[in-house]
């Protein structure tokens, strides 16, 4: 458990090379969040190092069967609106946004663990972390666009969106897909 304060962060990370001297009151901000997100997760800030790392890498790297599990239109439809609500939010922070990424999953008919999962791949290719509350505002604007349109551009340019039929188990697959009602009878 991380017991650390920001300015023992600070210091590792101008250390590291990640933070100028001294360090503006932006990156001790995001350095409590990084904290707050990270406390449960990391022993040491010695273990910190890693996690910034991949925090500020222009892209991350997804599993392939995870990125199978993408592969359709309704994913790659949602993803890009996930986008443009990034792009219009002026500031990350305190935004709802596990309720508002699941409101937006709803308008594409995509249950809602699916498209909290399919945010969190496209923007760190892992299954778990911190919430996508602090994840929003640790990757910030420009990373989370970038990662988000990474994803749609592999997904539209790579195989296309036909997934795959069979995992590696030989068992059938079956990606993200919009779980459509039907339609209701009319009255009679």
């Amino acid at each position: 458990m991380i017991e650390d304060s920001v300015d023992d962060l600070a210091a590792r990370m101008q250390a590291w090379g990640y933070l100028e001297t001294p360090a503006p009151q932006a990156a001790l901000r995001w350095i409590g969040t990084f904290l707050e997100a990270y406390r449960g997760r990391l022993t040491s800030l010695d273990e910190a190092e890693a996690a910034i790392a991949a925090l500020r890498a222009e892209a991350c790297i997804i599993p392939a069967l995870d990125l199978e599990r993408l592969r359709t239109r309704d994913v790659l439809f949602f993803l890009d609106t996930v986008a443009q609500y990034v792009d219009h939010a002026p500031e990350l922070r305190d935004l709802p946004v596990m309720k508002d990424v699941v409101t937006i999953g709803a308008e594409f008919a995509i249950a809602p663990e699916d498209a909290l999962l399919a945010v969190r791949l496209a923007i760190t290719g892992r299954r778990d972390g911190p919430s996508l509350e602090h994840l929003f505002v640790l990757l910030g604007h420009d990373r989370l666009l970038m990662r988000i349109g990474a994803v749609n551009s592999k997904l539209l340019h790579g195989r296309g969106l036909e997934p795959i039929r069979y995992g590696p188990d030989g068992s059938a697959f079956e990606p993200i897909r919009a779980k459509r009602q039907p339609p209701l009878d009319p009255p009679v």
